[in-house]
């Protein structure tokens, strides 16, 4: 793969836009984590951060490897990739398991009043862990849709691109509370939904660049079908019994 090529399956400005998710994860978790690093935070904490940041470096390399043409830097962190990704899914379990277990404590984990105060616990914990836990499946399959599509130049960088973007949930949804904090605006539908609504906009603009180029549009729209289920669960699975009863069985 070269520049050019690169340049004919994604945007040009990709490897640039990537660098923003470096701001966006130190601020979206600068009052949570980064500022309370001279606090006694859990153990699992630490090491999920460290995982989580080795991710998010390959994955904002990977993008300048290939548009610098460094071939065998790109395949080199790929294959590194490969012993990371059963550590990032096991950490992303740990901290779905210990943030299920704070909302079950009765510990306050949404914003004021996001939860009604006669709100079962066991129900308000399954709510609390859904988004982190789409995010994780998002990841999960993103990736391996990666890997087994490796070879395959333009299913490669869709999915790893959207693998890549799983990092903006969890940090970003937080970024986008915290400047609604700071404006002293609402946390209204849009600022809850804004990640979604903006990877949507960036997949559905790569689908009409596809399409344009009379390319194969079959790994984009594969991506918005998956992408589009995600925040149906995250939407349903609060109102399903069974969602209830797994939550409590594997976490």
């Amino acid at each position: 793969m070269h520049n050019s090529l690169l340049n004919k399956v994604t945007f040009t400005w990709l490897p640039w836009a990537m660098l923003l998710l470096l701001p966006i994860t130190f601020f979206g978790f600068l009052p949570s984590y980064f500022g309370k690093l001279h606090t006694a935070l859990p153990l699992a904490h630490h090491i999920h951060a460290g995982i989580m940041l080795l991710w998010l470096f390959m994955a904002i390399a990977q993008p300048f490897l290939i548009k610098y043409n460094k071939i065998s830097f790109h395949k080199t962190i790929g294959k590194a990739s490969y012993a990371l990704m059963p550590f990032i899914i096991a950490s992303g379990y740990l901290i779905l398991r210990f943030s299920y277990h704070r909302a079950l404590s009765g510990e306050e984990v949404g914003p004021p009043g996001y939860f009604a105060e006669d709100y079962p616990l066991h129900i308000k914990a399954a709510e609390f862990v859904v988004i982190g836990f789409v995010y994780w499946l998002w990841l999960i399959i993103y990736y391996v849709f990666g890997v087994y599509y490796r070879k395959n130049t333009l299913a490669h960088a869709t999915y790893m691109t959207a693998a890549a973007f799983t990092i903006l949930g969890p940090a970003g949804d937080r970024f986008v509370g915290h400047v609604c904090d700071a404006l002293d605006l609402p946390y209204n539908w849009l600022a809850e939904n804004f990640i979604f609504i903006l990877v949507f906009i960036y997949f559905a603009s790569l689908l009409r660049i596809h399409h344009k180029r009379k390319l194969n549009s079959k790994p984009v729209i594969t991506t918005l079908i998956i992408h589009i289920t995600g925040i149906l669960l995250f939407y349903l699975l609060p109102y399903l019994a069974w969602w209830n009863r797994i939550c409590s069985q594997i976490f």
